[in-house]
């Protein structure tokens, strides 16, 4: 009866983890992120009135050569505007130590785009990320990811 219970515990914090978030997606960089290459991540909206907050995950390396990242972001419901926004973000920190976890040459690390934010309507919409570093091609970054909870 102990085992039974710890595996459906088990069973369903790994459920409530998954549906933690609306949207969730990576796209693969491959360590070479040209300036002219947009990240495209088209997704739905379901319950627009609920506050969301979307995130934005990256996972770099040693190769990569700064400490920050400017991104511009431009968000679009259709061919309607709702947001354009150009950010910067610190991967490391004074002294060169990298900001993000894991093991090894490669990080993640998670930032906050927009807080208790609520969409229009309850539709599709797309959000584009461009890199906004003063280099045509920039190593070092492997995936850029978005998510929304």
């Amino acid at each position: 009866m102990k085992k039974i219970l710890i595996i459906s515990l088990l069973g369903l914090f790994f459920i409530q983890c998954h549906n933690r978030y609306e949207y969730s997606s990576m796209n693969d960089i491959n360590n070479l992120w040209s300036k002219n290459d947009t990240l495209v991540f088209n997704f739905d909206i379901k319950n627009a009135k609920s506050k969301k907050n979307i995130n934005f995950v990256v996972r770099n390396n040693d190769n990569y050569p700064f400490n920050n990242l400017y991104l511009f972001i431009k968000l679009e419901q259709g061919k309607k505007l709702i947001s354009i926004d150009t950010l910067n973000y610190r991967l490391a920190d004074k002294t060169g130590k990298w900001l993000g976890s894991g093991m090894g040459s490669v990080k993640e690390i998670y930032f906050q785009y927009k807080k208790d934010f609520t969409f229009p309507k309850d539709t599709s919409y797309r959000l584009s990320v461009i890199q906004g570093m003063r280099k045509d091609t920039l190593a070092g970054i492997e995936d850029f990811g978005v998510n929304i909870e």
